[in-house]
């Protein structure tokens, strides 16, 4: 397909006459990602203001409607999970519509891309939750198992001043991996490039004009579940790679990733990502001409955050009943404690709060051994009564419990892999910003000391096992989260462990139950320094600085 110069200037909103004289046709197209449930600027985990949500894309949203003939609005998924708003929706309410779907139908999406979230909580709750959207859910690289269909639409068509936009979608194959125990059997995540090829020609064929791709991936290269350890399951993260092998693609509006992009240009397509939790809405402006050579597109991009900008009316009434009956739930008493417990630093220097996890799963399982990751290091609770909204603060995803068999190397890669999260001391930066915290798992039941100014994989420096250093035949049990079970976050060496315990509640409600039957909970019931962070220079230099 043919373009308009590079060096033409953008911006315009309307229909205009430019390359040459050529009635044009200016289009918006906005995109949103990672909303994961951030519907009102709200943090539900601490009951304070937050500078971002969707209701404050609205707002941008209507702005630019208002200003522009010809816009759209996509998503590249993860809306369902992430807030205490969709668990108690999942787990209590089940209001319909579910509160996301009823605030994306009130801002009229013309679609989404499906999320590796969206699938937490089970193909029933997904499909039933996707009923209510006025707006199609598309992905072009799943399919039902073991056949040939695919399980969503791969794409629709839209038409905006009389141009034909075709939007694809995709998702990350991760998802048979993080998920597998709600997906084997039942769904196919194929390689996005390789689907893209299959897929691109047809929706040409349907008449697609302009082509945008919305997908729940990053740019990569690479996969957090690591190179080669899963086999079939293709790249996590190959929107790089799909811009530059398959042709005619004029923007991608990419998720999974977290950080803003506000106009990359990679093998002549625009590539945008709108950052995470509505904090930023990605906007790709196109000027369409058709010539008879066939259509020309010359387009730019950028992010517009929503810190600072009002939020909609309309949407906050719309979804304030759900959200003051979460709040409500949030606030329901299930224990005292008579102590602080504060996750502030856990990452650094072993915690009650991380006590609190793996005790709960040690206990449930029986295990040996309990791995757990701090996922927020900006919650606490006591003294005083401790709420739902503590533990949900504290555990903040819908992961169930597991317990495999491991040996002492395997124990010694994991912990190997975990250390990861730091760089090399002296580093000027100590937390490697590349490994996300929740991939920083701690590991109780063991004693062992982490020598951060050592290299990678030579870490582990002491460990041991009831007072006996631990060797490489050694056999423990392991409780760990069904995300790491899987082997996400790149710990391979448990993913293929056998598995002797299955548990489908979510570990947060076990946590709920554990402290609601103790009634009051005392640090002393829990904590027991097992691990540290060496060298003393690196700790003192962390214990100055927010973990990410």
């Amino acid at each position: 397909m043919s373009r308009c110069a590079a060096g033409v200037v953008l911006g315009a909103l309307a229909a205009s006459v430019a390359c040459g004289g050529t009635p044009e046709v200016s289009i918006e197209i906005l995109g949103t990602t990672d909303v994961h449930g951030h519907l009102l600027p709200y943090q539900y985990a601490t009951d304070a203001p937050a500078p971002n949500s969707l209701a404050q894309v609205a707002t941008l949203v209507d702005s630019i409607r208002r200003a522009a003939p010809n816009v759209l609005l996509v998503d590249s998924g993860d809306l369902l999970q992430g807030t205490p708003l969709n668990e108690h929706q999942a787990r209590v309410a089940r209001d319909t519509p579910h509160p996301v779907i009823a605030a994306m139908n009130r801002l009229a999406y013309d679609a989404s891309a499906l999320g590796n979230h969206e699938y937490n909580y089970g193909l029933e709750y997904l499909s039933a939750s996707l009923a209510e959207a006025r707006f199609p859910f598309v992905a072009a690289n799943i399919y039902l198992a073991d056949t040939d269909s695919l399980a969503y639409p791969p794409f629709t068509l839209v038409e905006r001043g009389g141009v034909r936009v075709g939007i694809m979608g995709f998702t990350t194959p991760g998802v048979m991996i993080w998920d597998r125990d709600h997906v084997r059997g039942r769904l196919r995540f194929e390689d996005i490039v390789e689907s893209a090829r299959r897929w691109l020609p047809r929706l040409r064929e349907a008449g697609a004009e302009v082509i945008v791709v919305i997908a729940h991936a990053g740019l990569g290269p690479g996969s957090s579940y690591g190179e080669g350890d899963e086999a079939g399951v293709p790249e996590e993260n190959p929107l790089a790679r799909l811009a530059v092998e398959v042709p005619g693609i004029d923007v991608i509006f990419a998720g999974h990733t977290a950080e803003p992009i506000g106009g990359e240009r990679i093998g002549g397509t625009l590539v945008l990502h709108a950052g995470r939790h509505a904090d930023h809405l990605a906007v790709a402006s196109l000027r369409v001409r058709r010539t008879p050579g066939g259509v020309e597109v010359a387009s730019e991009g950028r992010v517009l955050p929503t810190r600072g900008v009002a939020p909609d009316s309309a949407l906050v009434e719309l979804v304030r009943g759900a959200h003051e009956r979460t709040i409500a739930w949030l606030q329901e008493p299930i224990g005292y404690a008579p102590e602080r417990w504060s996750a502030a630093g856990a990452r650094v220097q072993d915690s009650p709060i991380a006590d609190l996890v793996t005790r709960v799963q040690a206990e449930l399982t029986g295990a040996d051994l309990s791995a757990a990751a701090v996922f927020r290091t900006d919650v606490g609770f006591g003294p005083g009564p401790i709420t739902r909204r503590d533990i949900l603060g504290l555990y903040t995803y819908p992961n169930t419990l597991r317990a495999v068999r491991i040996d002492g190397e395997a124990l010694r890669a994991y912990l190997e892999r975990s250390a990861l999260y730091y760089r090399t001391y002296p580093a000027e930066s100590l937390v490697n910003d590349s490994v996300p915290g929740y991939n920083f798992d701690i590991v109780d039941g063991v004693d062992y000391v982490l020598d951060i100014s050592r290299e990678p994989g030579r870490r582990v420096v002491s460990l041991s096992y009831r007072g006996a250093p631990v060797t490489a035949a050694d056999t423990f049990t392991l409780a760990l989260n069904n995300y790491r079970q899987s082997g996400g976050g790149g710990f391979a060496m448990v993913s293929r462990a056998p598995l002797v315990y299955a548990d489908e509640t979510d570990i947060a409600t076990r946590i709920v139950a554990y402290v609601a039957a103790r009634d009051t909970l005392r640090i002393s019931d829990v904590f027991r320094p097992n691990w540290r962070l060496d060298p003393p220079e690196a700790r003192r230099r962390l214990a100055g600085v927010g973990d990410p």
